[in-house]
């Protein structure tokens, strides 16, 4: 585990980031650490997280990046319940990993095919860098993987690797009965 200044200047040596400040707030009965980024051009937060966990390792403590187009401040420091409230509505994901035998597939399906190393199973897909041919390949490894066929659209709609597995848990539940 680093420090907040050291996750913020590490977050500052990416070229996309023109200001970055990290904070600690509590979500779910926790603490998390955000780093919170000021982008000079568009990056997503899962990307910023990878660049920092390269860096530091993944054991570092920085849980996500909230984007940011102004830093909230509250008087002279980040304003933490603007920032707790991004956290809960869902605007900086914060990273989860897999919780069973579906998710650890549809993780390793997903970091091979889209050749990331750090992929949380609540990180967007578009904010990935996926695209549609990128789907296919993925749907086309999930068929291979469980002998499932996803649609497309399904499979868009999930946007995650939770939401993913969420979709082959309802039909393997109906294959057993």
């Amino acid at each position: 585990m680093v420090g907040l200044t050291e996750l913020a200047s590490t977050l500052r040596g990416h070229s996309a980031v023109r200001d970055a400040r990290a904070t600690t707030v509590r979500h779910d009965d926790r603490d998390a650490t955000v780093g919170v980024v000021e982008f000079a051009q568009y990056v997503s937060g899962p990307e910023l997280r990878s660049y920092v966990w390269d860096r530091l390792g993944a054991h570092c403590g920085l849980d996500g990046v909230l984007l940011v187009d102004t830093m909230p401040i509250a008087g002279d420091t980040l304003d933490t319940e603007y920032i707790r409230s991004a956290v809960i509505a869902g605007t900086c994901t914060l990273f989860v990993g897999p919780v069973d035998d579906i998710e650890e597939r549809l993780l390793s399906i997903w970091t091979g095919t889209m050749n990331l190393k750090w992929i949380g199973v609540h990180d967007d897909f578009l904010d990935l860098g996926g695209d549609s041919i990128v789907a296919v390949e993925i749907l086309s490894r999930i068929e291979e993987e469980f002998g499932e066929v996803l649609d497309v659209y399904d499979f868009m709609s999930t946007y995650s690797i939770r939401g993913t597995a969420s979709l082959l848990r309802g039909r393997l539940v109906v294959q057993r009965q």
